[in-house]
């Protein structure tokens, strides 16, 4: 009997810790259940609409568990208030299981914290500045890459295809310039192989049990018998570093310090040799490089393919924006002229179709936490140092407070009465505060000018010539739609 006892206080108070203890000075939320928080409340498909509609039902601020807590700023002017007004307090990143087991801790441009994330931020910023980012310089070789892309297609000689790999070697060669000083041609085996790490590693991370690890990482000891999923991430995760490690190996063989920087992979060699001769070698390392590398490549690449690939499916069940978005092509640039980045005042209808399409998208549907670095009030609540913080920008593109329909596709919200594009501040696909993403002026100009040259050279027709593709998105920690064929018809 009183062993029974024993077991049944304890069970008591574990169900009074789960469901009230450790909710009890954080400001409000779903009620998590044991062992797994929130996580199995939220819609996988559209994990962004729970949260939303938690929003409404809690408030501004409220309190999730995916299974750690985690506030989410739901409301546009809170998060001015606190990522904006006090962007050192919300700057930092959580220390998580998972950077451990994929980085080795806190490494890289996107988890890094302190000093060694301001330095490596604003070397990274003034690098890429140097090669074309933010600058026309860098757009004749985005649009050598949306020639190559145009090609591909025109190719298809009417045939039904999917978009996926012209869209692909396109995006990823403009970061392989940036990044190792070469380009890949179409079909590069090497680059396919690539494609498909990407592929699997954004299905892997979101996986229910990988985010169990977080607070209870000793469930790795049981892999196998328990399908658990970090061992295959990390496998994913190795081999992509390899890649990139061997990229930097091949350039120490030519690295001449003496010359300007080839590429990102020589400006970072660079700038170790001289932090080392500094004192600040421990800012710049080999390891941090390569994890830097690796976040160019995780904010630029499968973002950016995505993107093309929801504009395109929202044409093709759009087709009045398709035929406006060609009229205006026709009208501005014409079949002879090339697209240069001083059009976009010219093309109100292109640049609203382009944030309508990030607005409706949110190919983040779950926006990276951030860690208060010291004690701060959010909403009227006192919230301690090192607590996880959401900036939960795509609860702002589904207000219907703030976008008449949210649901439909319509340029048009974003044109003025006298035709003029009008930019909203309510639409951030990427993000707000220091940690915005640095990659914004790059994704800019690849969206308007690979988009826009695809409107100029090649009309997208139904495969049946009736029925859209349902616009339906793969989950993941960063989503696409599904693969759909379309059939693509030269513009000349």
């Amino acid at each position: 009997m009183l062993v029974g006892l024993v077991i049944g206080s304890l069970i008591a108070y574990y169900l009074y810790r789960e469901l009230y203890g450790k909710r009890k000075n954080l400001p409000p939320g779903p009620r998590p259940w044991p062992v797994v928080g929130n996580l199995l409340q939220l819609d996988q498909l559209h994990p962004e609409k729970t949260l939303f509609d938690w929003g409404k039902k809690y408030g501004p601020v409220f309190t999730m568990w995916l299974p750690l807590p985690m506030l989410v700023v739901n409301d546009f002017d809170l998060m001015k208030e606190t990522f904006l007004r006090q962007g050192d307090t919300f700057a930092g990143r959580p220390v998580l299981f998972i950077t451990k087991a994929l980085l080795k801790g806190n490494y890289g441009l996107v988890f890094t914290n302190g000093k060694m994330w301001r330095e490596n931020r604003r070397f990274s910023l003034h690098a890429l500045r140097d090669f074309g980012i933010g600058r026309n310089t860098l757009q004749p070789q985005i649009m050598d890459q949306a020639h190559q892309m145009v090609a591909s297609l025109h190719n298809s000689g009417g045939e039904p295809v999917t978009l996926r790999e012209p869209f692909t070697f396109a995006v990823a060669n403009v970061i392989n310039v940036l990044a190792f000083g070469y380009a890949w041609k179409i079909g590069d085996p090497e680059m396919l192989r690539f494609k498909a790490l990407f592929e699997e590693f954004s299905a892997a991370a979101q996986s229910p049990s990988v985010m169990l690890l977080e607070l209870y990482p000793w469930l790795r000891h049981f892999e196998p018998p328990l399908p658990i999923g970090l061992k295959h991430l990390v496998e994913i995760n190795d081999a992509f570093f390899k890649f990139i490690l061997d990229e930097i190996k091949k350039h120490k063989k030519t690295f001449n310090e003496n010359e300007p920087p080839r590429d990102y992979t020589d400006a970072y060699l660079l700038e170790m040799r001289k932090r080392q001769r500094e004192g600040e070698g421990d800012l710049f390392t080999e390891w941090q490089m390569i994890t830097a590398i690796g976040d160019l490549w995780g904010a630029g690449f499968e973002t950016i393919i995505a993107t093309l690939r929801f504009a395109i499916i929202y044409l093709l069940n759009n087709p009045l924006v398709q035929q406006k978005l060609q009229e205006e092509m026709d009208r501005v640039i014409g079949n002879e002229n090339e697209l240069t980045m001083d059009d976009q005042k010219r093309l109100p209808y292109l640049c609203a179709t382009i944030q309508e399409m990030q607005r409706v998208a949110n190919i983040l549907p779950i926006n990276i936490q951030h860690a208060v670095t010291e004690d701060v009030i959010i909403g009227g609540f006192l919230i301690p140092k090192d607590t996880q913080v959401i900036a939960q920008t795509p609860s702002l593109h589904i207000d219907e407070k703030l976008f008449d329909e949210p649901e439909k596709f319509m340029p048009e919200r974003f044109i003025d009465a006298d035709g003029h594009f009008v930019k909203n501040d309510h639409v951030l696909p990427f993000s707000l505060g220091k940690r915005a993403c640095m990659g914004e002026s790059l994704a800019r100009m690849e969206l308007f000018l690979f988009l826009g040259t695809l409107i100029q050279r090649c009309d997208f027709r139904l495969v049946d010539g009736v029925t859209p593709p349902p616009i339906v998105v793969q989950p993941g920690f960063l989503r696409g739609p599904v693969p759909y064929k379309c059939i693509v018809v030269p513009r000349i």
